[in-house]
């Protein structure tokens, strides 16, 4: 009866850590990545990070265990009438507030993967934050929006 019971209380925290993962103030919750066809140039990585903490915290890096040529964070803006994805150097969050890593919007990108991950695998990835700490997450493959991106990775698109 007891190990009927470990096991079932197993299974919620296996389940509630896929969700959400907290580490020194900051939460993060439904990571996923954007499916992909396995010749695809980038992958989209996206998340809600959430700061209870009385600091501002920011994603500084971020490393995946994929083997990929690189690992950029992005935010797309509006220039000029064309939606850009422009390189940033850190993910802000705000103390008491929360920042959506959402397509449109921030995000990171997984530039060159050797082998892109099909719908339902995992991709783990490390968060480095201003604070010195380490957030470990795990994004599932799932669909996404529809988005148009150019073929040579120009970080230019048009949204549909």
């Amino acid at each position: 009866m007891k190990s009927c019971i470990y096991r079932a209380m197993g299974a919620i925290l296996l389940t509630l850590s896929a969700f959400s993962v907290a580490a020194e103030g900051l939460m993060v919750t439904n990571p996923w990545v954007r499916s992909a066809p396995p010749n695809a140039p980038a992958l989209g990585v996206f998340m809600m990070l959430k700061n209870h903490s009385d600091t501002d915290l920011s994603v500084v890096d971020v490393r995946t265990t994929l083997e990929v040529n690189r690992v950029e964070m992005h935010r797309t803006m509006m220039t000029d009438d064309v939606m850009m994805m422009m390189p940033q150097e850190l993910i802000p969050v705000e103390a008491h507030s929360s920042t959506e890593l959402k397509p449109g919007s921030w995000h990171i990108m997984l530039i060159e993967p050797k082998q892109v991950p099909k719908m339902g695998e995992t991709v783990h990835l490390t968060l480095v934050l201003s604070n010195g700490f380490e957030q470990m997450v795990a994004a599932v493959v799932r669909q996404g929006e529809k988005m148009k991106m150019m073929e040579d990775h120009s970080h230019k698109m048009k949204m549909d």
